[in-house]
């Protein structure tokens, strides 16, 4: 990384923190330009938490928890925020759980109130009759997002792939269909009662709020509750080894071939991390990107390419997701797409080349920070994850700071061959052209790419 800052201005954004006497971390983003304020509630407790044989309980639990608490029973919380012109919602990722409200600044205290209730009143209401309902809610969603989806599986096949068995990040956030049918309810009451704690949560007030208001109002609605049990500390970040199954193939209901590209990289926040966010963009994004010269605008392969890199805890996930256009090999993109990482990590990239996927970087993280909502979910996310709010400012920074030499480095060190896990998912076969030997040369083939 160098040290040499670029022209333009970093983009900052200004926080401050405060942390209760029971652990909760309480931070404050201030901005009056307009008289809302977003209140984000963060919990480390994500699908990574969970244990083999019970996935999908990170997610299904979200799904509880709007299913209304002790003294606001299932509908009240949306009926009282909708009345103030307010709007909630949650989300379950690997790495964390969140709820957020966003409404009038001069309501700010109600979802306070709300999320107080959700925190220490929630497990009167979560009876066998809510799970079984939520179950069926979420089993759907599955089957609907996922089973029925065309290349709805080939995610949950390529992190199959790409991380070991019981690797933390090996497995669906919306879990399995059998973990799911097995799920308890005291699996659901042990995973409230283990995460959903203050001592496991990040406060976040970004809007129409000063700090000092923020951090009272923490104190009047959460400072008397128990922080709750100690938990361990988060496990370092740490490289899987490479795939023991590289290469696979699927079939699915799709009209086209679609060649999934991933590696397990260094973890959300490092320098590296940012290194190689910036090479997905140089990459990918834009008609004169690496890959989109290769495939699609001058290769005529791929109908589209795209590359992205996922902000996860224990390694950060780099991938390419490429199209086939009818007729094509798959086979002649994955070889085209290694030639191009191969280019990368023995040539390096020219010096404009870097300085456009910086500002195409910069240009998405403008976007990505136009509103207090998304401004309060990236403190949040930073907080739980790296631990302090001011890392996001630490990381915004550092994208100035990257260089030719180190785009070079990062593509030789971990876009590697013998690192990549590669899912080629291929339109299922037409049973009126087919026949048995056709198929049995199919099963002969994923036996080996099994084994």
């Amino acid at each position: 990384m160098s040290t040499t800052s670029s022209s333009a201005a970093a983009l900052r954004i200004e926080c401050r923190t405060h942390v209760l006497r029971n652990g909760m971390r309480v931070v404050a983003h201030t901005d009056p330009g307009a008289p809302i304020v977003t209140v984000h509630l963060m919990f480390r407790a994500g699908s990574r938490d969970e244990a083999p044989g019970r996935t999908g309980l990170a997610h299904l639990l979200e799904h509880l928890m709007f299913e209304g608490s002790q003294h606001a029973p299932k509908g009240h919380f949306d009926d009282v925020l909708e009345r103030v012109g307010g709007t909630n919602n949650g989300s379950t990722w690997l790495d964390r759980t969140n709820y957020y409200v966003t409404l009038p600044s001069t309501a700010v205290e109600l979802p306070l109130w709300l999320e107080r209730d959700r925190m220490a009143f929630q497990l009167p209401m979560l009876t066998e009759e809510v799970l079984e309902l939520q179950r069926g809610v979420v089993m759907n969603e599955r089957k609907q997002a996922y089973e029925n989806r065309p290349y709805g599986l080939a995610d949950e096949r390529l992190h199959e792939m790409l991380f070991p068995p019981g690797h933390p990040y090996s497995w669906p956030t919306i879990g399995y269909m059998g973990d799911l049918e097995r799920m308890t309810l005291d699996d659901a009451r042990g995973f409230y009662s283990t995460y959903y704690t203050p001592g496991n949560a990040v406060l976040v007030f970004a809007g129409d709020v000063e700090p000092e208001q923020a951090f009272a109002l923490a104190e009047r609605y959460f400072g008397d509750l128990p922080g709750g049990p100690a938990l361990p500390p988060a496990p370092a970040p740490q490289l899987p080894p490479p795939p023991r199954q590289p290469r696979a193939t699927m079939d699915d209901d799709v009209s086209f071939p679609r060649i999934y590209h991933a590696y397990a990289v260094p973890a959300y926040g490092t320098d590296d991390w940012v290194a190689l966010d910036t090479l997905a963009y140089l990459l990918a994004d834009g008609d004169s990107s690496r890959l989109q010269r290769a495939l699609v605008r001058d290769g005529r392969l791929a109908q589209d390419v795209d590359s992205y890199l996922w902000p996860t805890a224990l390694c950060g996930l780099f991938g390419i997701v490429a199209t086939a256009r009818s007729e094509i090999d798959p086979e002649m993109i994955e070889e085209v797409i290694r030639r191009v990482l191969d280019d990368v990590a023995r040539d390096g990239v020219a010096e404009d080349e870097r300085t456009g996927a910086i500002n195409r970087v910069r240009r998405d993280h403008v976007g990505q920070l136009a509103t207090v909502e998304e401004r309060a979910d990236s403190i949040a996310f930073a907080a739980t994850v790296l631990g302090d709010a001011e890392e996001l400012n630490r990381i915004l920074a550092t994208y100035a700071t990257v260089t030719v030499d180190d785009l070079r480095r990062v593509a030789a060190e971990y876009l590697t061959a013998d690192r990549a896990a590669t899912l080629v998912v291929l339109p299922k076969a037409d049973e009126d052209e087919g026949d048995d030997q056709d198929d049995d040369e199919r099963d002969e083939e994923e036996v080996r790419d099994a084994a």
